[in-house]
């Protein structure tokens, strides 16, 4: 373990800083100690910041880390230049939260998207572009404690993502 931290603390283009990094230690740690995966880490960062691999399968990963904004909704952007998709790609989305703390009754909240779904919410227009960046796709995720539920909105548009929240299967 102390090898891939140090690894990790030197990844990119420089020390390791930031909430980001935060949130691909959570899943890394998520990843090897619950669901007995092997990590590897890319030289640089061009859209993949790890992949994950369990017996004879490998899944890239791309993680996205956010703290909870103005009492009300997660942030991240998405930057379609970086973007990756495909059938073993996927994007997990950290809701941090500092220590041993607990947010809607879990003490780690990451959303598990397969990138080709993502692809579809683009294309259909359902995920869309920051004003004045077609490069940028913020996404707006809003936790309701009463029912138990996550929803991306953004311009109008709105999607149920409580089906990915901790939903790990797609590594079993």
């Amino acid at each position: 373990m102390l090898v891939l931290i140090l690894i990790t603390a030197y990844k990119g283009h420089g020390y390791m800083s930031g909430i980001g990094h935060l949130g691909e230690m959570a899943v890394m740690d998520f990843l090897q100690k619950r669901k007995s995966m092997n990590i590897y880490l890319p030289i640089k960062d061009k859209g993949i910041d790890l992949v994950a691999v369990k017996g004879s399968n490998f899944y890239q990963i791309q993680v996205k880390t956010s703290k909870f904004q103005k009492t009300s909704y997660f942030w991240f952007d998405l930057l379609a230049k970086k973007m990756v998709y495909s059938e073993n790609t996927y994007y997990i989305f950290v809701c941090y939260t500092l220590g041993r703390r607990q947010f809607m009754g879990k003490s780690y909240n990451f959303f598990v998207i397969p990138s080709l779904n993502i692809k579809h919410w683009i294309d259909d227009g359902i995920m869309v572009s920051k004003k004045n960046d077609c490069n940028c796709f913020n996404v707006f995720l809003y936790p309701n404690e009463d029912n138990r539920s996550w929803v991306y909105r953004n311009k109008g548009n709105e999607l149920d993502w409580s089906a990915y929240w901790n939903n790990f299967s797609y590594f079993d």
